[in-house]
C-alpha cells in the first residue's frame, strides 16, 4: 500500500516537472520568435529613408541650439550609420561635418581634428568636386584653431570663405549669412592682435546686416539671429576694450540683451556676463554682479570650463574693487583651480594643433612635389613629342607647298565659277520670287503650282508635321511663308480680315504651333530645317 502511494506521488511530481519543462520549453520558443521578428517589424514601422534621417539630423541641430551637444553627438551618428545603411553618400559627409563641429562644441579639440582627417581622406573626390563641402572644412577647421588660439592658422582658414561662398551657395540669404560668419571668424583672429584690423571685418559684418534690413528690428529671420548677436556683442567688446567708449559699448550690449530676450537665445549668460564686464569697467559694481548672479544662474550645465572661468573672475574682481577680500578670495579659489586645468587642455591643444598643421604641411610639400615631377615627366614627353611632329612638318613642309600653291589655283577657279552661279541663281530666284508674289497678289490659280516649282520642299516639310493638310490650306500656309501680312491676304483672296485670321488659328491648332510661338516665324523654321 506503501508503495502504490510513493509510486502514485513519485509520477504526479514527474508528470508535474514535464508539464513545467514544456511551458519553458514553449516559452523559450516564443522569445526566439520574437527575436527573430522583431527587426522585421521594427522596419516595418520605422522604414529607413532620407526623410527619416533629415528628422533624426533636424533634431540633434535643435537639441545643438540649445546647447545640448552630447545629444546632439548621438543623434548625428545615429543619422551618420543610417546614412551607410542605405548608402547616402551626400547623407553620410554632412552627418560626418556635424559631428566634427559638434565635436569643437564640446571642446574635444583633438577628436574634431581626427574626424576632419577622416574626412578628408574618406571623402576626397567629393570634397574636390562640391564648393559646399569644402566650405564646411574650411569653417571648422578655422574655427578649431581658433579654439586654440592659433589666430594666424584661423585667420588664413577662414579667409577662404568669402570667395568660395559664391560658388558653394546659390540663395542669397544663404550667401549672406555665410558672408556674416566668415567676417566674425576673421575679425576674432585680430581679437587682441590687431584691433583695428578686427573692427574693420566687424564693420564689414555690420553692413551685410544692414544690406539685409536687419540692424535696427528684432524681427529677425531664425538663420541670422545667432550671426546678428555675435555682431552686436562684438563691436560692444571692441567698444568697451579698445575704443574706450562705454557709451557705445552699452548701446549694442542693449541691441544684443533685446534681441537675445526676443529669441530666447541659449546664449543668454553670454550677454549678461558681457553687460557685466561694461558695468565693471563704469565702476557699477553693485550693479556688474547682479548680471554676473544672471549669468551664472543661466550656465548651469550649458557652458564649459571657459565661461566659468570668466564669470569667477569677474566677481573677483568686482568684490576686490568693493573692498570685500573675501568674498574675492572665496570667487578666486573657484576660478583658479578651473584655470589651471584649462592649461593643461589648452598645452594638449597646442601640441594637437601643430601636429595637425605639420601633418597638413607634409601632405602639402608631398603632393607639390608630386605634381612638380608630373609636370617635368610631361614636359619631357611634350618636348619629345614636339620634336618629333616638327621634324615630320619640316620634312613634308616642301611636298605641300606645291600641293598647296596648285590647290589654291584650282580653288581660285572654282571660287570664281561659283560666284558666277550665285549670281545668275539670285537673279533667277528675285524674278521668280517676283513673279510668285504677283501670282499670289492676284490670287492667279497658277500661284501654288509655281510656288511649289521654286519652293519644292515646302510642301513636303509641312505634310511631315500634319499629312492631312488639304490644299487649300497648303496654299494659305504659301501666303504666311511669303510673309503677307493677315490683311494682305484678306485682300488679295477677296475675304474678310476676320477669316483670315480664324484660318490662321485654325492652322495653327492643325500644325500644333505653340500659341507663345510666332505663325511667321514658325513657318520659316520649319520649313527651311
Amino acid at each position: 500500500m506503501f508503495l502504490k502511494l510513493f509510486s502514485h506521488t513519485l509520477t504526479q511530481k514527474m508528470m508535474k516537472l514535464k508539464l513545467i519543462l514544456n511551458i519553458l520549453k514553449f516559452v523559450f520558443l516564443l522569445y526566439l520568435l520574437v527575436a527573430l521578428l522583431s527587426p522585421i517589424f521594427t522596419y516595418a514601422q520605422v522604414p529607413i529613408s532620407k526623410n527619416y534621417i533629415n528628422s533624426i539630423t533636424k533634431k540633434g541641430d535643435y537639441l545643438s541650439g540649445i546647447l545640448l551637444f552630447e545629444k546632439s553627438l548621438e543623434l548625428y551618428k545615429k543619422a551618420n550609420k543610417l546614412s551607410i545603411q542605405i548608402h547616402d553618400r551626400d547623407g553620410m559627409i554632412r552627418t560626418d561635418f556635424k559631428i566634427a563641429s559638434t565635436l569643437n562644441s564640446l571642446g574635444d579639440y583633438k577628436g574634431c581634428f581626427n574626424h576632419l582627417d577622416m574626412i578628408e581622406s574618406k571623402y576626397e573626390n567629393d570634397l574636390s568636386k562640391n564648393p559646399e563641402y569644402q566650405y564646411l572644412l574650411i569653417e571648422i577647421t578655422g574655427l578649431n584653431y581658433l579654439k586654440y588660439d592659433f589666430k594666424r592658422q584661423a585667420a588664413l582658414e577662414f579667409k577662404k570663405l568669402p570667395e568660395l561662398i559664391d560658388k558653394a551657395f546659390s540663395n542669397s540669404d544663404i550667401k549672406k549669412e555665410k558672408l556674416i560668419r566668415a567676417y566674425i571668424g576673421i575679425a576674432s583672429c585680430y581679437e587682441f592682435v590687431d584691433n583695428d584690423l578686427a573692427y574693420y571685418y566687424m564693420r564689414k559684418a555690420a553692413s551685410v546686416i544692414k544690406s539685409r534690413n536687419l540692424y535696427n528690428t528684432l524681427n529677425i529671420p531664425k538663420n541670422f539671429q545667432r550671426n546678428v548677436l555675435s555682431v552686436y556683442r562684438n563691436l560692444a567688446d571692441y567698444k568697451q576694450y579698445f575704443s574706450k567708449d562705454l557709451d557705445s559699448a552699452y548701446y549694442y550690449n542693449d541691441k544684443v540683451l533685446a534681441l537675445g530676450q526676443h529669441i530666447n537665445s541659449p546664449y543668454m549668460f553670454i550677454f549678461n556676463r558681457q553687460r557685466a564686464q561694461i558695468l565693471y569697467s563704469d565702476k557699477k559694481y553693485n550693479l556688474s554682479l547682479e548680471y554676473c548672479e544672471k549669468a551664472l544662474k543661466q550656465i548651469k550645465e550649458k557652458a564649459v570650463k571657459e565661461d566659468l572661468i570668466d564669470v569667477y573672475k569677474l566677481m573677483a574682481e568686482n568684490y576686490r574693487a568693493m573692498g570685500n577680500l573675501n568674498e574675492a578670495s572665496y570667487y578666486s579659489e573657484k576660478y583658479i583651480p578651473l584655470k589651471d586645468s584649462l592649461v593643461g587642455t589648452r598645452t594638449e591643444g597646442i601640441i594637437v594643433s601643430s601636429d595637425y598643421l605639420n601633418s597638413k604641411q607634409r601632405e602639402n610639400i608631398s603632393k607639390q612635389k608630386k605634381v612638380r615631377e608630373k609636370y617635368f615627366l610631361v614636359g619631357v614627353i611634350v618636348i619629345i613629342l614636339v620634336s618629333l611632329v616638327s621634324i615630320l612638318m619640316i620634312a613634308r613642309y616642301r611636298k605641300r607647298q606645291k600641293e598647296l600653291h596648285f590647290r589654291l589655283q584650282l580653288k581660285k577657279q572654282k571660287l570664281l565659277e561659283k560666284d558666277l552661279e550665285k549670281v545668275q541663281l539670285e537673279k533667277k530666284i528675285n524674278d521668280s520670287f517676283d513673279e510668285i508674289l504677283q501670282l499670289a497678289k492676284t490670287n492667279s490659280s497658277s500661284f501654288f503650282a509655281r510656288f511649289q516649282e521654286i519652293y519644292p520642299f515646302f510642301t513636303p516639310q509641312l505634310l511631315n508635321v500634319e499629312s492631312k493638310l488639304q490644299s487649300s490650306e497648303l496654299t494659305f500656309c504659301a501666303y504666311i511663308f511669303l510673309n503677307f501680312s493677315t490683311k494682305e491676304i484678306a485682300t488679295y483672296t477677296f475675304t474678310s480680315v476676320k477669316t483670315v485670321q480664324n484660318r490662321k488659328n485654325h492652322i495653327r491648332k492643325k500644325l500644333l504651333i505653340p500659341s507663345d510661338k510666332d505663325i511667321y516665324v514658325w513657318m520659316k523654321e520649319t520649313v527651311t530645317s
